[in-house]
């Protein structure tokens, strides 16, 4: 062998593994740049694999400074077998790359698969869909690398792209302009001209990033034909899950939706990611779509939004499939107008949750909603910020829907305890009854063969709540329940529970009869012996309101409470409201003191307001006074209503009944007060008082 053959060897496997770490250089820049949640991995291999390179490049660069110093003297003798020592003396061991293979034993990483490669030419004329189509399958089949990399320029595609599970399809951004293509600032545009989808996501982790997506009106064919839609990740027969589509821009899909999810068959796309996904013009923004069967759930779209013209409807959520819990982070909806609406909600297992999204139409008409939501939906949420008009929904269906404009508002029940008991007050243990509560066994209204006993207040956990203990004689199952049946016709969820501690499993749980006529309970006590809330929360039958606490083991009850709409429970508050309340406990009023009047107006006394309904009057040393008029100035007047006692320590004083028309005392009789007498007067809203009672 001749040295300088041998020389160039060593040189020439140097160079190429110095060409693949420059290539892994300029892999790992192109990574850093376009960012992602899939870079943090293959840049772990890449910086491993560009480490070992390196290694072997400087063992090389020492092979040849060997060479390099015993080159004289094996030119001089030109002797190949002294030649062949002379390596064996530098290679020392088998451990070292011997020269005279010139194959790379390091396992060199593959890298994106570049479209350009297989033909792409982003010229705007060239159908580049087979080469597009051709690289996508390179990377779906592990020939090369999985992330597909379009360099820059406009890509037109005759036919649907399909893009397969794990495989990415990697632009260089969109260009500088978020409201039109501007084919500027070294963008990828795919330049559709045909009658389906543009782009197909057909299989797990399927990802399409940093370009646009355009149905293309320019050119021969492509002028007077309309796409079925922008970007489509469709689950037929299928599970499609954890898509990512990240910075795209799909631009004028008039003929259909921009962006569409869609499981049929039995199918189902849940858990994708959706960011800052800019839309201008189409007919539908987001589409999303489940057949019965299938379903469409739990993606997650952050950023991003949609405006321009043609918009039938921005958002649009169809059942009859379960089509839920779909998250909107921070989009703005704004055309214009929609023929339908910016946000669209249809089907029984059908929500979305908007959450701080802008929704505006400058020209929608205000007697046209901006949101509906079909009776049959409900636990759909919504904040942010309502620019126009106003939401179409039924709200107590839909009490998470919080946007306020001039227009509409949302609507929360009022956290109202409706059991008037709940603080299990006032119990007859002798009889065992429960002011405001009865027993009844499953299946029949006898009562069954229980004790109930109040417990020490040390084991309360509320203030003012008793806790009773309910132990089981004999065997069978019985219900707890309400002597009164709870109907509020004006609400459609019912939130309801009670605190129990119990040592025996599924010793408790709580039931009611849903919408549809059946009963459905919450889970069971655990039996751990702690406190455990046991409760539910569900739309009702309001046509046969029917709710109870199913007992079938001994258990200590505690703070239970029902309110209407939908929220979480409120355990330890019994409140009252206008509509009116029962009290199992004690009712305390504040008590002020009723002072003479000035001495310019003796017989006008003047009572202070909101301080109580229990007045000391206070005649300071002379009893021998009369009142004629209370309160008798609109500013001073008691609501109509009120009911005040006033309290006479002291004998002679007469509050004037015959021939006064502002104080209506029974017989048209004077009151004289005796020691430690009464008088029990209701306003009637105006300066006059009827009397109720008095103690004289």
């Amino acid at each position: 062998m001749a040295p300088s053959s041998t020389m160039g060897t060593a040189t020439k496997a140097a160079l190429i593994i110095l060409a693949e770490l420059v290539g892994l250089l300029g892999l790992y820049s192109l990574d850093r740049y376009a960012g992602g949640r899939h870079r943090g991995a293959h840049q772990d291999e890449t910086q491993r694999q560009m480490r070992a390179l390196a290694a072997q490049v400087a063992e090389l660069q020492s092979q040849n400074e060997d060479l390099a110093r015993a080159l004289p003297d094996l030119l001089q003798r030109n002797d190949e077998s002294a030649a062949d020592g002379a390596l064996a003396a530098i290679d020392g061991s088998q451990s070292r790359r011997r020269l005279l293979d010139t194959s790379c034993e390091c396992t060199l990483p593959d890298g994106p698969t570049y479209a350009s490669a297989f033909g792409a030419t982003g010229d705007s004329a060239t159908d580049d869909g087979p080469a597009l189509q051709a690289a996508i399958d390179a990377a779906a089949s592990n020939l090369s690398g999985g992330t597909v990399v379009l360099p820059k320029g406009v890509f037109r595609i005759n036919t649907p792209l399909e893009v397969p599970g794990g495989v990415t399809l990697q632009g260089q951004g969109y260009g500088s302009s978020p409201l039109a293509i501007q084919f500027d600032a070294g963008g990828s545009t795919l330049a559709y001209c045909g009658t389906g989808h543009a782009v197909k996501l057909t299989g797990h982790a399927a990802s399409l990033r940093d370009l646009a997506v355009y149905d293309w009106p320019y050119g021969a064919g492509c002028d007077n034909i309309q796409a079925a839609g922008g970007v489509l990740v469709e689950a037929d027969q299928a599970l499609v899950e954890s898509v990512i589509v990240s910075n795209v821009f799909i631009y004028y899909f008039l003929g259909g939706p921009a962006l569409s999810l869609v499981a049929k068959n039995n199918g189902g796309v849940p858990f994708g990611n959706y960011q800052n996904v800019r839309i201008r013009h189409a007919k539908t923004g987001i589409l999303l779509s489940a057949e019965e069967g299938s379903f469409v759930n739990t993606n997650s779209f952050l950023g991003g939004g949609m405006s321009g013209g043609g918009f039938e409807s921005g958002i649009y959520a169809e059942g009859p499939g379960s089509c839920n819990d779909n998250k909107f982070y921070g989009m703005f909806v704004e055309p214009p107008d929609t023929d339908i609406a910016h946000v669209y909600v249809t089907g029984a297992k059908t929500n979305v949750k908007l959450h701080d999204v802008r929704l505006e139409a400058t020209d929608k008409a205000l007697d046209r909603p901006i949101v509906i939501i079909d009776d049959s939906s409900y636990g759909n949420i919504m904040n942010g910020m309502l620019g126009h008009t106003h939401v179409q929904a039924n709200l107590n269906r839909n009490p998470g829907i919080d946007l306020i404009s001039h227009k509409s508002v949302g609507l929360d029940p009022a956290p109202v305890n409706s059991f008037w008991n709940g603080a299990f007050k006032g119990i007859d243990e002798a009889n065992q009854v429960v002011p405001g509560w009865k027993l009844e066994y499953r299946y029949g209204p006898s009562n069954p063969n229980v004790n109930i006993e109040v417990m020490d207040d040390s084991n309360a956990l509320y203030p003012d709540h008793k806790v009773i203990k309910v132990t089981k004689i004999s065997s069978g199952t019985f219900k707890l329940m309400a002597d009164e049946t709870l109907k509020v016709p004006g609400h459609d969820f019912v939130t309801f529970g009670v605190y129990a501690r119990s040592s025996v499993p599924s010793s408790i749980v709580a039931a009611m009869r849903y919408e549809s006529g059946s009963i459905i309970s919450s889970g069971p006590h655990s039996g751990n012996g702690e406190w455990e809330f046991i409760g539910m929360s569900a739309l009702y039958d309001k046509s046969a309101p029917y709710f109870y606490f199913s007992i079938t083991g001994d258990v200590e009850l505690t703070a239970a409470t029902l309110t209407f709409g939908q929220g979480p429970a409120k355990p330890g508050a019994s409140l009252m409201s206008s509509s009116g309340a029962r009290m199992a406990g004690t009712l305390t009023t504040g008590v002020a003191i009723g002072l003479p009047p000035d001495p310019a107006t003796p017989y006008y006394w003047v009572l202070p307001k909101n301080e109580g309904n229990t007045f000391l009057i206070d005649v300071q040393g002379d009893p021998n006074r009369t009142i004629i008029r209370l309160n008798h100035s609109t500013a001073d007047r008691f609501a109509r209503g009120t009911v005040i006692t006033l309290m006479f320590s002291e004998a002679g004083t007469r509050v004037k009944g015959a021939n006064n028309a502002y104080l209506n005392l029974k017989d048209d009789r004077d009151f004289v007060s005796v020691p430690n007498s009464s008088l029990s007067l209701v306003a009637d809203g105006g300066p006059t008082w009827t009397e109720v009672g008095r103690n004289e």
